[in-house]
């Protein structure tokens, strides 16, 4: 089912906030990638991975409040602060960052995180080219 980009931001916010990776699990393209310009171990590339980082993350302890939200045609910008424990499951976390979701067909296909937000709405107006 297709989903809003206003849609996909009240319910990622939902899902980031409360911890629920179940009401995350809709939203994500089955093969979601979430990591940085370059692959690495850590690089997720399915849903499942990506809600296992997320499971991972929240019983480590880290909490989520969005801060910010900017909703783009075909991409969301969440501002988050972090708070709890500051360790995930790759190590030490920032106190916020600003994850872009981009979309497809209203579900999330790439996630990418930025310390900057000036970085991260850049990256939100770029077009994603899957292979």
């Amino acid at each position: 089912m297709a989903h809003s980009s206003q849609d996909v931001a009240d319910q990622l916010t939902a899902a980031l906030e409360t911890g629920d990776a179940h009401l995350m699990e809709p939203l994500l393209d089955p093969a979601a990638r979430w990591g940085g310009e370059q692959e690495t171990e850590e690089t997720c590339h399915s849903r499942g991975d990506v809600l296992t980082w997320y499971r991972r993350l929240y019983d480590s302890g880290v909490r989520v409040e969005v801060t910010d939200i900017v909703v783009r045609e075909r991409s969301v910008v969440l501002s988050m602060a972090l708070t709890g424990s500051k360790t995930g499951p790759r190590g030490q976390l920032p106190d916020l960052v600003h994850q872009v979701f981009h979309l497809e067909a209203g579900l999330v296909i790439d996630i990418r995180g930025y310390p900057q937000r000036e970085d991260a709405l850049a990256w939100a107006d770029t077009p994603i080219v899957r292979n």
